[in-house]
């Protein structure tokens, strides 16, 4: 008497799943494991971490982390981008629309007291525009955040990027992808870490209160047309002339931001003397 046939799986789905499981057991995958801490109206927040194969992968991040919500209000309030406009001319604007700072910030506060050391903190900010009391549009505003030898790093993905209607699902911030063009202004105690990424020094006692950048916008959007070459003072100079090049001692995140940093000084994105600044930033000792 005959067996019945067994049912066959398709050669496609067997290739894949093999595929997996020949993958994952040699630890050759990565991928983003994500915790939902905060799932709100307007604000959302997941804790990440890396996972290769079956196991995590240690970041030694210094976390949890107790940071007040309004320091970090002084702190978010002092970001801005800079992005191109078409037809030419450059945009800077605040990173963080007014209307959403303080949730952004006591979400973050809340978020760091809980994550562990070896997650960073993603977070999605929608803001609601109203018109004749009726909602008109909704923009994302999305980063991931962790902290690291005494700083707050701050990579930014979307800043005001206007939600399409037939929008489902928020995409969420990944390190390995850009897809808005803007770069993030650096400035003392706001120092450059990437074109989207800054490494922030919470902890100055500056922050205890208001601060701006030079050149700030003050809160507000403003246009210029074209880059602004601010002068490099005679102490810049010296300090340029005097100073070692310690490229060698760079971890791999610290080699890819200078990377980036000459690309956009080759492009003509930023002038000499906002690279140079730029540059000491990312090379400066800890």
């Amino acid at each position: 008497m005959r067996r019945p046939a067994r049912p066959r799986l398709a050669p496609t789905l067997l290739a894949f799943g093999s595929l997996f499981v020949l993958l994952a057991g040699s630890g050759c995958v990565t991928r983003l494991s994500r915790e939902s801490f905060l799932d709100g109206n307007r604000i959302q927040v997941d804790l990440v971490r890396e996972v290769k194969g079956f196991t995590t992968q240690k970041k030694g991040f210094e976390h949890p982390a107790i940071v007040s919500a309004e320091r970090l209000v002084n702190v978010l309030n002092a970001v801005e981008i800079e992005e191109p406009e078409k037809g030419g001319g450059i945009v800077r604007q605040p990173a963080f629309h007014p209307e959403i700072v303080g949730e952004v910030a006591q979400a973050l506060s809340n978020a760091f007291a809980e994550v562990g050391p070896d997650q960073e903190v993603s977070i999605l900010a929608v803001r609601k525009e109203m018109r004749l009391g009726i909602l008109h549009r909704k923009f994302l505003t999305s980063f991931l955040a962790h902290m690291k030898d005494g700083h707050l790093y701050l990579h930014l993905s979307r800043v005001e990027w206007p939600i399409p209607r037939d929008r489902d699902r928020l995409p969420k911030p990944r390190r390995d992808r850009e897809p808005m063009d803007f770069r993030l202004v650096s400035g003392d105690l706001l120092y450059y870490f990437g074109p989207q990424e800054l490494e922030i020094a919470w902890q100055d006692p500056t922050f205890r209160q208001a601060y701006r950048l030079p050149g700030s916008t003050g809160g507000e959007r403003r246009r210029r047309e074209v880059l602004e070459e601010a002068p490099m003072t005679q102490r810049e100079r010296k300090q340029l002339l005097d100073e070692e090049d310690p490229v060698g001692s760079l971890d791999p995140e610290q080699l890819r931001a200078l990377a980036d940093l000459e690309e956009d000084r080759r492009a003509g994105r930023i002038t000499e003397a906002a690279y140079q600044r730029a540059r000491r930033q990312l090379l400066r000792s800890r």
